[in-house]
This record gives structure tokens, C-alpha cells and sequence, in this order.
């Protein structure tokens, strides 16, 4: 079966609403699935509207699609759901220089250990210039690969 012809697109035909509701704190995600629960706010939403659920401590949040409303009652479908109190900051992949502890090792004598964004935590010579090392996700990392090159250089390393 096709989908019928549309002679002219009508812009109220292909909208829908989106809400924000924010909920009082002792309030579950189960509270919400009752259609019941509903009752003072049935007026305001109709079906195909999209509802994002949060709490007033922001515990929790739902993002739901009403599929029926009726006097007193509104049915919903849930679409997201997500418990904000297990979510946990996805750690950085490469140390930051704000990091580094004050008694962290330091690289020998005429090397330079420093952070650029492009190519992570280096390694340097100083006179000349060279960059010996790059793309280091930590510092201590790139001192230890200043370390390895002053030795090969010194002749130290078989």
C-alpha cells in the first residue's frame, strides 16, 4: 500500500508539539506511567506530542510520546529514559597539563616537555629545535621518551 498523495503540504499536518514538564522531586518514573497522574494537564497535550519528564532535582528524565488523551488521563509511550544519578563523565583521553603534579618527573637536561593540542604531550630538544616525540597521552610518557633519546644520543643504550 502507498502512502496517499498529498496535493499541498500543510504545515500544521506535519507538526508537533514538544513539552517540558518539570515534576515535584518525590515524583518516580513509574508515577508517570499512570495515565491518572495526568489529570490536571490532559488539556494542554494531544496525541503525537512529544513530553520531556524532568524532576526538580534532575534525578532522573523522560522523554515519552502521548498516544491517547482523554478526560482526566493521558497514555504515553516511552521513548527515553535515562537515571542521571548512574551517569557517569566519559574520562578524557589524553592528561590534561592542569594534571600534572608539582613533583612529576622532569625531562634531562636540554629537553622540553610540553602540551599542543595537536599533537598531545611531546617531547622536544632544545638547541636545535626537534620535536623527538609526539602523540603521548601523558606526560610522564613523553619524559620518559626524552629520557630514552638523551641515552641513545649520550650512546648509553645497546
Amino acid at each position: 500500500m502507498k502512502i496517499p498523495a498529498i496535493t499541498r503540504l500543510n504545515g500544521a499536518d506535519f507538526s508537533r508539539t514538544l513539552r517540558r514538564m518539570i515534576v515535584p522531586s518525590d515524583m518516580t518514573m513509574e508515577d508517570v506511567s499512570v495515565p491518572g497522574n495526568w489529570a490536571n494537564v490532559f488539556s494542554l497535550v494531544k496525541a503525537d506530542d512529544e513530553v520531556i519528564v524532568i524532576p526538580e532535582d534532575r534525578t532522573w528524565r523522560l522523554h515519552l510520546l502521548v498516544t491517547e488523551v482523554g478526560v482526566g488521563f493521558v497514555k504515553t509511550a516511552l521513548l527515553h529514559a535515562i537515571d542521571l544519578t548512574k551517569v557517569i563523565a566519559k574520562a578524557p583521553a589524553v592528561q590534561q597539563p592542569s594534571e600534572v603534579a608539582d613533583d612529576a618527573p622532569q625531562p634531562p637536561a636540554g629537553y622540553t616537555v610540553n602540551f599542543a593540542p595537536a599533537h598531545k604531550w611531546r617531547a622536544m630538544t632544545n638547541d636545535p629545535h626537534m620535536v623527538i616525540s609526539k602523540d603521548h597521552r601523558t606526560r610522564a610518557e613523553a619524559v620518559q621518551a626524552a629520557h630514552a633519546h638523551a641515552a641513545k644520543a649520550q650512546g648509553l643504550a645497546a
